[in-house]
């Protein structure tokens, strides 16, 4: 029974510093921040199909899946292999289970990038200020 606890609590401790990592991450990327790394396109499945923020995807639209960058936010983007770079508004959560991918992009911003074959570059990811 104590090491039931003992275990509890450690997943407790973990899940509660998990926690406050993403919220000082959104927090920082919600206050004009960068990020950089690999960029996704959605896939054409998707086509249709409701985010998170209650509209369907597009994937003639320029939007985006981050994992917490507020719904809403306008983000730059920037493909560091080649310096095209686009605008695009999050309105998805992008999973947890997306491994090295900071965010899915919809397939006209892969086209506006000038994404390669495999549908994956990296980027530089700027938050651009909310108008008010």
């Amino acid at each position: 029974m104590k090491q039931a606890i003992i275990a509890l609590t450690a997943i407790a401790t973990l899940l509660i510093l998990a926690d406050c990592h993403s919220f000082a991450l959104a927090h920082e990327l919600s206050s004009g921040g960068t990020e950089s790394g690999i960029a996704a396109c959605y896939s054409r499945q998707l086509a249709g199909h409701r985010t998170s923020s209650g509209k369907r995807y597009n994937p003639n639209a320029l939007t985006a899946a981050h994992p917490t960058i507020p719904l809403g936010t306008k983000v730059k983007l920037t493909n560091l292999e080649n310096g095209r770079s686009t605008v695009v508004t999050v309105d998805d959560r992008l999973s947890a289970h997306a491994g090295d991918i900071i965010i899915d992009i919809s397939r006209r911003a892969c086209k506006d990038l000038e994404f390669p074959q495999g549908g994956e570059a990296k980027v530089k990811l700027e938050v651009l200020p909310q108008r008010t």
